[in-house]
């Protein structure tokens, strides 16, 4: 489906979107700030804050803030576990011991001299702290939150793959320090526009150009996504090494991130994640279904991208107000855990499209290989 706007068209990769979809692309597609750049939409969008998920661009000369959003470098890894029984009640209490949640924070660096070569290197623990004192937050807070979950849709899950095996799945980003880049950065976006775009009525699409500030987001940006790399990595190691025992570095692993700027292809991705040809990747489908692992085939007129999950068909106040916890529990019948409450009801696999739709969409850019099922699952709660 094409939606032809004033500066410039968007592709949507799926026949029917709601109405709230349908505008919030149509904004963009009648915004300057987009003149110019082909929209790729991908098939499990929906509205979102700033920017519709499923957003998919060449990166251009302006740069908007509220498109990549808050949560830069969300993105999901998933681990390969060398053993043939887990005990799921174990290992939740491990979880709740060593892997802060919602708000929490740890009270230390964890990674505090411990530098790794393409990691954390002492030279992006200074750029951490130079950003964080230039946006105003207390490098102690970025420096604790390292290894730290999050809340909202966040989790950490084992997956069974059809032979048996067990695979370790997270989902998590950049934390308060993404945030707190993304506040800054549109700011100064709203001061720019203020000064040199008057009676622009486009509210949280304000832009920097590059060259007048865009170039330092950008700069920002990849901290911050290397922040989210890092963040996922230590708690991946906590829970492969201390828990399985086993060395992270000799671990089969896919990885896909889907909220960020690709500085390799040039593409930005706000709820998408990269395809490119014979690429592996991963693509988790909601806390019942599991999560599809497979090759990417690499489609330019997808924008060198993929759907990045399901994507949600109830906002989280519509599946607050509307699923019961009964139907919840029910629908989580056999998966180990201790977070399907009242507090996670909008995470429900009922709040997200059905996973046949988005699989038969995804075979157009992705080659399934197969579909790991979740036997125990950790969600967030804020």
């Amino acid at each position: 489906m094409k939606l032809r706007g004033q500066f410039t068209d968007a592709d949507i990769l799926i026949r029917d979107i709601d109405d709230a979809t349908r505008a919030q692309i149509k904004t963009l597609v009648d915004c300057p700030a987009f003149a110019g750049n082909k929209i790729i939409i991908m098939p499990d969008c929906h509205s979102g804050k700033g920017s519709v998920i499923g957003f998919t661009m060449k990166l251009g000369d302006l740069v908007i803030p509220n498109i990549i959003g808050v949560d830069i470098g969300c993105g999901i890894e998933i681990y390969r576990i060398k053993t043939d029984h887990i005990d799921f009640e174990k290992l939740d209490r491990f979880i709740r011991h060593r892997i802060p949640s919602g708000f929490e924070r740890r009270n230390h660096n964890p990674l505090a001299g411990s530098y790794e070569e393409n990691y954390y290197t002492s030279k992006l623990e200074k750029q951490i702290e130079k950003i964080c004192n230039k946006i105003g937050l207390d490098p102690s807070v970025a420096f604790f939150s390292i290894g730290t979950l999050g809340g909202g849709n966040h989790f950490l899950e084992i997956d069974q793959d059809e032979r048996g095996g067990f695979w370790l799945s997270l989902h998590s980003g950049s934390r308060h320090f993404g945030l707190q880049i993304a506040a800054y950065h549109q700011k100064r976006a709203r001061q720019w526009i203020s000064q040199h775009e008057k009676g622009w009525h486009f509210r949280d699409l304000e832009y920097l150009p590059l060259g007048q500030g865009g170039e330092e987001y950008l700069e920002d940006m990849r901290v911050a996504q290397k922040y989210a790399e890092i963040n996922r990595r230590t708690m991946t190691r906590i829970l492969l090494e201390e828990f399985f025992h086993q060395d992270i570095n000799e671990t089969e692993s896919i990885k896909s991130v889907h909220n960020y700027i690709d500085f390799d292809d040039g593409i930005i991705r706000k709820g998408a994640i990269r395809a490119h040809d014979g690429e592996r990747l991963v693509v988790p489908l909601n806390m019942r279904d599991g999560v599809v692992i497979g090759r990417g085939k690499g489609r330019k007129d997808w924008n060198l991208s993929a759907p990045h999950g399901a994507g949600r068909r109830m906002s989280r106040h519509q599946a607050k107000k509307q699923l019961s916890l009964e139907e919840f529990r029910k629908s989580m019948e056999g998966i180990w855990s201790s977070t399907v409450n009242v507090h996670t009801i909008d995470e429900a696999p009922m709040a997200y499209k059905p996973s046949k739709l988005i699989l038969e969409s995804l075979s157009e850019n992705v080659d399934i290989e197969q579909i790991i099922k979740p036997v125990y699952n950790f969600k967030a709660v804020e």
